[in-house]
């Protein structure tokens, strides 16, 4: 059946074959991001509109992933598309304070009253990054616990266990771990018993 599937995929994704053999040669892995990759090749994206892709082969996928799954609206919703446009108009990177985040600060804050305070970061990876200097500077502590196979960006004080089998360094280039516990995956008694040997150093 997987090699039916296979020939099936091979046969109606033709024109991202031969795009992803230009991109092998021009990008690590052929890729931006590892996950982006799967056998044979990946099918090349040309347009998006609500739940769909579009391939350069015009065939059209129901999309489960949704942009890493922070298209939260689908792809290309109007008022969105209306309101960058509008955006645009006005500049589209000041490099300084403007209204705008301040009126989307105010926004969130009603809907989360707990975010008293906010600091945007451009990705997830830099989020947790100063989450993870935020909980040492306010705790005077150094470990943090995560959950096996959680991914949290490339941030290198979570880069551990987060693909099978956890005992396998996730890259090369990592410095030492002994700051970092996991823990294992919907076992909660575990983990509390992880936590509480940890109490006195978690961050």
């Amino acid at each position: 059946m997987i090699k039916t599937s296979l020939k099936s995929y091979r046969k109606k994704t033709k024109k991202s074959s031969n795009l992803f053999k230009k991109s092998k040669k021009l990008h690590v892995n052929g890729v931006h991001h590892n996950i982006r990759f799967f056998e044979p090749y990946p099918f090349i994206v040309k347009a998006s509109s609500g739940k769909f892709l579009v391939d350069v082969d015009s065939n059209k996928y129901v999309d489960y992933w949704m942009g890493h799954w922070s298209l939260i609206l689908g792809h290309s919703p109007k008022d969105v598309k209306t309101n960058v446009r509008m955006q645009l108009e006005n500049g589209w990177m000041h490099g300084t304070a403007s209204k705008n985040s301040i009126e989307l600060s105010e926004t969130i804050s009603k809907a989360v009253p707990v975010a008293e305070k906010i600091r945007y970061a451009s990705t997830g990876t830099e989020a947790t990054m100063y989450a993870i200097r935020l909980a040492r500077t306010a705790t005077k502590r150094k470990t943090i616990a995560k959950i096996d196979g959680g991914w949290h960006g490339y941030t290198t004080d979570l880069l551990k266990t987060v693909n099978w089998p956890f005992s396998k360094s996730e890259s090369s280039g990592l410095v030492d771990e002994k700051y970092i516990t996991s823990l294992p995956f919907n076992d909660l008694e575990s983990s509390i018993k992880i936590l509480k040997s940890k109490k006195n150093d978690l961050a």
